[in-house]
């Protein structure tokens, strides 16, 4: 009886704190029992497999470097651009043209993020999401506001009147959960000119573009006006989080997965779910609403050539990337799928509502647009994270922060 070939993962360990590892794990036990015999997944465990911070790319750098890339692993999009330069991913727009059904089985723009300059693809794509912002309606309520506010105007005015009662009014982390107010600020202003898809990797500074300095300025405003939780420099969205999970912050955004992982489980108060709504991004005007919308993440592999580890390779991405997956995957982890999927298998598959809403919502907005992370450079956010509090402490202004910060952001291309 002829050996199975053997392929290895290095985002599919058990992880009963993450629910996206877990899913991946259970996944590929499932792929395995499927094909038994003939396919074979080996988990190869990797300390920096959820992490978000520079040590996983490095990681996976040192592997790239030293040829030792798993067949198949997961990470976000702006790593995987800075992988790509080593030269030791494998382009996957050869095979999906090769197997047109598999190709068209994709919602639209979701290898955008994922693509390079020239047509390759990187990365099949894990998800497609719509990032929102979370809000406790009792909160907003009790300073006049029924409704999540509108326009950025209204946004600011609610601000005020939560912190004059007491709230904190806007739970931010200087890392992510600042950078995606950043995102909406920028993305939702009618001179943003595509920044967030190619001015903030390739602008020659950042200072140039009108929505950028406007954005940077009002997230400073809210920051020295005290609308914000006290640890709010942390780099640690555990502590953005932690403020509103406690019922202390009206609002925080994040991902549609914050539900199932945070917000309906023992760290939140007790009823927080029923108090929670989940919306996109106000305006400039009251009709120039917007919501991120991206694929985030994909699967890559360090498999290049073309023999029979091939076969195992592009067998597990096409169950990974499988409506029946992906239905699954949703309801695990709240992720939208990437895949186009029966309306009526959607509707009767118990998503989390709230994502669900959102993502739905999110295709009729005037603005849509991807999150800071998915093209910046692969400084970017070591740069924000060193510079942010300096500017918003007085110690450097507008030009001078977004200077440095694009300068800083690229400083390992001219390396």
């Amino acid at each position: 009886m002829a050996e199975p070939i053997v392929i290895t993962c290095g985002a599919c360990q058990e992880s009963p704190s993450d629910p996206f590892l877990q899913y991946n794990y259970e996944a590929t036990q499932r792929f395995n029992a499927a094909h038994e015999g003939r396919y074979q997944v080996q988990i190869r465990h990797n300390q920096y497999a959820n992490s978000g911070g520079p040590e996983r790319l490095q990681y996976y750098q040192r592997l790239a470097l030293a040829d030792d890339l798993p067949e198949v692993f997961l990470l976000n999009a702006s790593e995987i651009k800075e992988l790509t330069r080593t030269g030791k991913l494998r382009d996957l727009a050869p095979d999906l043209s090769a197997d047109t059904s598999w190709r068209d089985s994709f919602s639209r723009d979701v290898f955008s993020a994922l693509s390079g300059g020239s047509g390759q693809i990187w990365a099949i794509p894990q998800q497609r999401d719509a990032i929102g912002i979370y809000y406790n309606r009792e909160l907003l309520g009790s300073v006049g506001y029924d409704m999540f506010p509108q326009t950025w105007e209204e946004f600011e005015d609610a601000a005020k009147k939560l912190q004059a009662a007491g709230h904190i009014a806007i739970a931010m982390d200087g890392a992510w959960s600042t950078l995606l107010m950043w995102s909406n600020l920028i993305g939702t202003h009618p001179q943003a000119d595509s920044f967030l898809e190619k001015g903030i990797r390739y602008a020659g500074d950042y200072i140039s573009n009108p929505a950028v300095v406007t954005a940077t300025e009002t997230l400073k405003r809210w920051q020295n006006a005290g609308y914000v939780n006290a640890d709010s420099f942390s780099g640690d969205f555990q502590n953005a989080a932690a403020a509103y999970l406690s019922g202390e912050a009206a609002m925080v955004a994040n991902g549609p997965w914050m539900v199932n992982t945070q917000i309906k489980t023992s760290v939140a108060i007790e009823g927080l779910y029923e108090m929670t709504g989940y919306a996109p991004s106000p305006g400039w005007k009251p009709d120039g609403r917007g919501a991120i919308v991206v694929t985030g993440a994909g699967w890559s592999s360090g498999h290049t050539a073309d023999d029979e580890k091939t076969e195992a390779v592009l067998a597990f991405l096409k169950f990974l990337s499988s409506p029946e997956e992906q239905l699954q995957q949703a309801r695990q982890t709240g992720a939208r799928p990437a895949v186009q999927v029966d309306a009526k298998a959607l509707s009767t598959s118990k998503l989390e509502p709230l994502g669900s809403r959102l993502a739905e919502q999110a295709d009729s907005l005037a603005f849509t647009y991807p999150h800071w992370r998915v093209h910046a450079p692969g400084l970017f956010l070591e740069a924000w994270r060193n510079l942010w509090p300096a500017y918003v402490g007085g110690e450097m202004d507008t030009e001078d922060f977004l200077r440095r910060l694009a300068n800083d952001a690229r400083a390992e291309n001219r390396g």
